[in-house]
C-alpha cells in the first residue's frame, strides 16, 4: 500500500515537496498504522527525508503529518498552499514536544546514537535510544481528559504502576529506569523478544505461572492496587457496566437489529455467569487487561509482561481471554492453561477452576468491549476508528455465548 508523507515545516506551516508531488512510501498490505518506524525508514531511505510523526491524518489513503527532523533533500521544496488539519489530542502532536521529550531523555541516559519513532498513534508514542549498555525505549502515555470522578482515559498510570510494582515485586514487573509520574513518560530496558515467537512450551507454561504468581501476590492488598492506580473493574462493577451495552452507544449502534435483539437475553446471561463465576471462589486481584503473547517478552530466558495501561483490580482469569490466540496455538496448549490454573488450587478444585475458566472466557470479552467503549470515547480520527473496531470485534465476540 502505498502511505502519504505530510511534512511541516511548524516555524510557518510549509509543506515539503519532492518531484513528484507529496512523499510517498510503499509498505506491505495489513500494515497498522501505529508501527510508524518502517514508514519513516522508508522516507529516508527512498527520498533522503528524515522526519517523526506527529499524527495519523488519514487512514485510506493512509497519510502522515510529519514533523521534519533533518535538512530537506536536493530538489524537494517547500510549499505554502497546502491545507493541513489535525484534531489530535496527545501532547506528542505538537512540534515542541521534539524539543522537550529528547532532552528529559538525553538527562537520564547517554545516548549512543540517534533515537528511532517505533509507535505513534492516539494512545502512546514510543522512541528507541541506542546506548552502550543496549537500547532504551522510550514511552509518553496519552493523558486525554474526562469527566470528573470518572474512570481515566487509560485506566493506569503505566510508569507510577510499574515504578511502584517494581518495588514491591522485584523481578516480576520491569523496572523503569525513569518516569515523570505527571507527564507519564517512563524509559524501559529492552524486554527481549515476544512470547510469541518462543516455541518451547516450558517458555509458555513459566509464563503463566509467574504472571499467576504476580496475581496471587496481591490478593491480600487490593486496596493497594488502586493506590497504584489501576482501575476498579471488578465482578460488581462489571455487573454495572452490562447496563451500557443496553443503551444507543457507538459499538451497539454497528449491530445489525437482529444482533442488537440479542442484548438484553445476553446481559441476563452474563449477569448469570458473573454470580457465578463469583460463587466459585477465586479472588480479583491484579489484571493486565491487554495480556496477549505480543505483550510478553523474553529475555535470558526469563518472560515478562509489558504494556501495562489496563492495568485493573479484577477476576485474574480475564487476562486468559486476550492471551489465548489462533495464531499463536501455544497460547490454548492444554499444558499451558492448566499450569496456570494450578497456580489458583488453594482456592477452588481443578474442575471448578476449569468452569470458572469458561466463565471468565465470556466475562473476558465483556470486559473488553466495556474498555473499548471506554476508549472510542477520547480519540479521535484513525485511532479512534481502530478502537472502534476492536470493540465491535469484542462485542459480536460477547454476542456468541
Amino acid at each position: 500500500m502505498k502511505v502519504t508523507a505530510v511534512v511541516v515545516r511548524p516555524s510557518d506551516r510549509a509543506v515539503l515537496m519532492v518531484q513528484s508531488g507529496l512523499p510517498e512510501v510503499e509498505q506491505a498490505d495489513g500494515f497498522w498504522f501505529p508501527d510508524v518506524e518502517s514508514v519513516l525508514r522508508g522516507l529516508r531511505d527512498e527520498h533522503g527525508i528524515e522526519a517523526v510523526v506527529l499524527t495519523c491524518l488519514s487512514e485510506d489513503p493512509l497519510t502522515y503529518l510529519m514533523l521534519p527532523s533533518g535538512e530537506p533533500p536536493a530538489g524537494a521544496r517547500w510549499v505554502h498552499d497546502h491545507p493541513v488539519s489535525s484534531s489530535a489530542l496527545p501532547s506528542w502532536t505538537r512540534p515542541e514536544w521534539y524539543g522537550e521529550a529528547p532532552q528529559w531523555i538525553a538527562e537520564r541516559v547517554k545516548a549512543a546514537g540517534p533515537w528511532t519513532q517505533v509507535k505513534s498513534w492516539g494512545l502512546s508514542n514510543v522512541l528507541r535510544i541506542p546506548t552502550a549498555d543496549g537500547d532504551v525505549y522510550f514511552k509518553a502515555l496519552s493523558q486525554a481528559s474526562t469527566e470528573p470522578d470518572a474512570l481515566p482515559f487509560l485506566f493506569a498510570n503505566e510508569p507510577l504502576f510499574l515504578q511502584r510494582a517494581a518495588t514491591d515485586r522485584p523481578g516480576a514487573v520491569p523496572t523503569p529506569l525513569a518516569i515523570d509520574e505527571e507527564r507519564a513518560w517512563m524509559l524501559l530496558p529492552d524486554l527481549g523478544t515476544p512470547l510469541q515467537d518462543a516455541s518451547d512450551v516450558a517458555v509458555w507454561i513459566d509464563a503463566v505461572r509467574n504472571h499467576a504468581r504476580l496475581q496471587r501476590s496481591y490478593v491480600t492488598e487490593p486496596e493497594r492496587l488502586l493506590e497504584y492506580s489501576c482501575a476498579d473493574r471488578r465482578l460488581a462493577v462489571l455487573d454495572a457496566e452490562l447496563d451500557r451495552l443496553l443503551e444507543p452507544n457507538s459499538l451497539t449502534g454497528q449491530l445489525d437489529p437482529e444482533q442488537q435483539a440479542q442484548l438484553p437475553e445476553r446481559a441476563k446471561q452474563l449477569r448469570e455467569a458473573i454470580t457465578e463465576l463469583a460463587g466459585i471462589g477465586v479472588p480479583e486481584t491484579l489484571l493486565h487487561g491487554d495480556l496477549h503473547p505480543r505483550n510478553l517478552a523474553v529475555r535470558n530466558g526469563e518472560v515478562l509482561a509489558f504494556d501495562w495501561t489496563d492495568a485493573a483490580l479484577a477476576h485474574p482469569f480475564l487476562d486468559l481471554v486476550t492471551f489465548m490466540e489462533e495464531s499463536s496455538p501455544l497460547s490454548s496448549d492444554a499444558r499451558v492453561l492448566d499450569a496456570y490454573l494450578s497456580e489458583w488450587e488453594e482456592y477452588a478444585a481443578i474442575s471448578d477452576l476449569r468452569r470458572a475458566l469458561t466463565l471468565a472466557e465470556e466475562l473476558g470479552s465483556l470486559h473488553q468491549t466495556i474498555t473499548y467503549l471506554h476508549l472510542v470515547d477520547h480519540l479521535t480520527g484513525p485511532s479512534k476508528n481502530s478502537m472502534s473496531r476492536g470493540g465491535s470485534f469484542w462485542l459480536k465476540k460477547l454476542l456468541t455465548p
